[in-house]
């Protein structure tokens, strides 16, 4: 933890403008966006949280997981690119680069809105790992609460210190550690697994081997589809869209982690989810996971895989609050406010302000909600809805114009909405909202589009 915490703040020597800061200096190899691609959706959502989730209700949370990462293969290949080319900073500069300006604001307002929280979920998994190292209080609520806070302090003052450079370089030894330490857990507890398979089989709930994990094959989809749309075009990821040296590298570094992690991780979670359920039954869910890592292994080996597993989280929260600080930075101060010209020495020391604040606030929202898998969809339930429609169509669709843009932003409205409200009905439970926003999104879309063209072509042609 030291070496890892000692490489990411030395990068601030390295740090000369706010694009170093911000976006590496978009000069960055296939090979460390694909690393650092692993290490930041290998956090607290698809290690802790999930394996904790298939703790509880087994094999489908080890197919709802691979969504996320097949969100990479179709991003990589088409969207990526498009964001590169452009050299944009952030998914609400596409919407102002692809759109218009109002369209532009309400992403910012639902970017801010997605990232905070992830970072939130990023931390409450930090709290999650450490409360594990405290024998006294194990589990305990409490212990969460205070490793929370001492792991969002880690997060901002390394954040603050080394920017979206510290982190990218940080996490190729991050995800190769943690990777190879998932697989040496896989390997120590296979022979228990593959000895016991009756026992454990005789032991665990026949739901853990259902498909729809007692809650049927429509909750397997819909919240399947929520992870793949979820991710879809997250800001943490955007960033990485824009840092590649070629669009080549972005394509081969993106698409190609997405096919390894589809192929490898499932295992990971469910194996290890099935062991826990066996050894350590009756545990808070999320704790299986730092259980399992903490009484598998030997003391040194137990130490790396926590500490590996904490660099990946903090990995994690740091890309997501880079991308909240860019937001801040670049869609509201320097476009919105129009602080172009405030120089960018100036610009920097407002980027370093604004991860301090952003920070603490995530901080505050995981102290309070410390479920990290319920932060997760939180944000997947206000971000598919609004982003995923108007991304594909900017991206596959080479129309332009005031009829466009007017339906695209009052899509993104109506959707949001529509989905906030069904949030809250019991239909929700079994039919994940996410889903059912992009679906709502889809439909007015194609509702709203030819009523703003008909509308357009009443006008006289000054007014188009």
């Amino acid at each position: 933890m030291t070496f890892i915490f000692v490489k990411g703040v030395s990068k601030v020597r390295k740090i000369g403008d706010s694009d170093d800061f911000l976006v590496a200096g978009r000069n960055v190899r296939w090979w460390l966006i694909a690393t650092t691609m692993g290490a930041t959706v290998i956090g607290g959502g698809y290690s802790v949280g999930a394996i904790g989730d298939a703790y509880e209700m087994g094999l489908v949370w080890a197919i709802i997981a691979t969504g996320g990462y097949f969100h990479f293969v179709f991003s990589g290949l088409y969207v990526a690119p498009k964001f590169r080319e452009a050299k944009l900073y952030t998914v609400a500069g596409y919407f102002g680069h692809r759109f218009d300006e109002r369209t532009r604001f309400v992403v910012m307002v639902l970017s801010l809105l997605f990232s905070v929280f992830i970072v939130a979920a990023q931390i409450a998994a930090i709290g999650s790992v450490l409360s594990t190292l405290l024998p006294s209080v194990e589990g305990g609520s409490q212990a969460i609460k205070y490793a929370i806070l001492v792991g969002g302090a880690i997060v901002i003052i390394y954040s603050t210190a080394g920017g979206l450079l510290a982190v990218i370089h940080t996490d190729i030894y991050q995800f190769l550690v943690l990777f190879a330490g998932f697989m040496l857990t896989l390997f120590f507890i296979a022979p228990d697994v593959i000895s016991s398979w009756g026992k454990f089989a005789d032991d665990v709930s026949n739901d853990f081997f259902r498909l729809g994990g007692g809650r049927g094959l429509m909750f397997l989809i819909t919240t399947w589809f929520a992870f793949l749309l979820g991710e879809t075009f997250a800001p943490g990821y955007a960033t990485r869209y824009v840092i590649g040296r070629t669009v080549r590298d972005t394509k081969i570094g993106i698409a190609g982690i997405g096919f390894f992690l589809a192929l490898t991780f499932p295992a990971v979670i469910f194996f290890i989810a099935l062991y826990a359920r066996n050894v350590f039954p009756g545990i808070e869910s999320q704790q299986a996971l730092p259980m399992v890592i903490r009484e598998l292994h030997n003391p040194v080996v137990a130490g790396l895989m926590i500490a590996a597993l904490l660099s990946a989280v903090m990995s994690s929260a740091d890309s997501a609050l880079n991308s909240a600080t860019a937001i801040f930075t670049k869609d509201l101060f320097e476009h919105q406010l129009g602080w172009k010209d405030k120089g960018d020495r100036k610009i920097l020391r407002l980027a370093r302000y604004w991860t301090i604040a952003l920070g603490a606030s995530a901080t505050l929202i995981a102290y309070v909600w410390p479920d990290i898998i319920a932060l997760l969809l939180f944000t997947y339930h206000t971000w598919a809805p609004g982003i995923i429609v108007p991304v594909v169509v900017g991206v596959f669709s080479k129309a332009q114009g005031r009829p466009l843009n007017a339906a695209i932003f009052y899509t993104i409205l109506v959707s949001v909405g529509i989905t906030l409200v069904y949030r809250l009905t019991p239909y929700a439970e079994d039919f994940d909202p996410a889903v059912f926003g992009v679906g709502v999104s889809t439909l007015t879309y194609f509702v709203l589009r030819p009523v703003f063209e008909r509308r357009t072509r009443r006008l006289p042609d000054s007014a188009r």
